[in-house]
């Protein structure tokens, strides 16, 4: 026998265990299978995931984000203990077409599958929701939340959308990125969203163009639950919308390719105000008529941060953003079993 070579194998395989522990133990989040959560901790956030539709029975259940903490502050950014609560921070909200409403994705049971960096939720076709819709959380650091969603649509969907919607923490403000000029090339402009009688008790949204203006408006906002009407604002210059608080900020950007509308509620009495009360962001996804057999892919993310509010270094997150997803197709193809 080789001992030397024996001795070699055996310092080579306690290499790989040692590897493999510290990557294990370096891991961003942990998964706890009988309570159905994802704890994750970064250098600058750490919060947790719950996936359990029965723990919160009722109107008021969804997979949801609570316990969002800033960690160089200690600042909450979650809506914990507030109205909100029950959606948490951030989940899909609606599914909806040309005039329509299909369902609620935060409501819905999905197949689960935690993962070292972050977990997939699959929501497999209904009879009303003729789509399977799959999202991956990915946790980044220092401070990144990733999500990366999957559509595959087994029937026509004239103006197919998903609705991202993303709630926080008592004194956070929004904003929002818009065009300087409503006609021309697009120069983004920070704006701060105010409560005034045009827009009183409406939910403000932004569109990419006239046709996100007009899906805004074709009804499908006033079907299922939660009735709402949007006041339609200039054209976005990203899509990005934020909210910011004692120089923190939580942004929330996607594709441009794929984003048609941005929404953010303003500033306002929070107590007798539904809208000023949610301190909410959207992102309105796709708005693209579907056919059967068509699959279709996009990326979402959410940054905290202390950035001061600062439109350049909004700016700059933004872009490497779109730089790190500029390579992947927006479509992919379906095999039939």
């Amino acid at each position: 026998m080789d001992y030397k070579k024996v001795k070699k194998a055996r310092l080579f395989l306690i290499l790989i265990l040692v590897v493999s522990f510290n990557a294990r133990s370096q891991s961003p989040c942990s998964w706890n299978p009988e309570k159905k959560e994802m704890e994750f901790s970064l250098s600058d956030i750490s919060g947790v995931l719950n996936c359990d539709m029965q723990q919160n029975p009722g109107p008021g259940k969804s997979h949801h984000f609570s316990n969002v903490i800033y960690k160089p502050t200690g600042m909450m950014i979650s809506p914990d203990g507030e109205r909100m609560a029950g959606a948490g921070m951030l989940n899909f909200f609606r599914v909806l077409i040309e005039g329509g409403y299909l369902t609620e994705l935060r409501v819905e049971e999905a197949e689960l599958e935690p993962g070292e960096d972050g977990i997939s939720l699959t929501w497999m076709p209904t009879i009303r929701r003729q789509a399977k819709v799959k999202v991956k959380f990915t946790f980044k650091e220092p401070n990144i939340i990733d999500m990366d969603m999957w559509v595959e649509t087994l029937s026509n969907y004239p103006g197919f959308e998903i609705l991202l919607s993303a709630y926080l923490a008592p004194g956070f403000e929004s904003g929002v990125y818009v065009a300087t000029e409503e006609f021309g090339p697009v120069v983004p402009e920070q704006i701060r969203l105010i409560d005034q009688p045009m827009i009183h008790r409406i939910w403000p949204f932004f569109p990419r163009n006239e046709a996100g203006a007009n899906l805004l408006t074709d009804g499908r906002h006033q079907k299922g639950r939660f009735f709402w009407r949007m006041a339609i604002g200039r054209r976005y210059g990203m899509p990005l919308a934020f909210f910011s608080k004692n120089g923190v900020d939580a942004l929330l950007m996607g594709r441009p390719e794929d984003v048609y509308a941005v929404g953010a509620t303003y500033k306002g009495d929070e107590v007798n105000d539904n809208v000023a009360g949610h301190r909410s962001l959207y992102l309105s996804v796709f708005g693209e008529d579907f056919k059967a057999g068509e699959g279709r892919y996009t990326q979402m993310r959410m940054i905290i941060g202390d950035y001061g509010s600062d439109p350049e270094k909004h700016k700059e997150l933004y872009q490497s953003f779109l730089k790190d997803v500029e390579s992947t197709p927006r479509s992919f193809t379906i095999y039939p079993l």
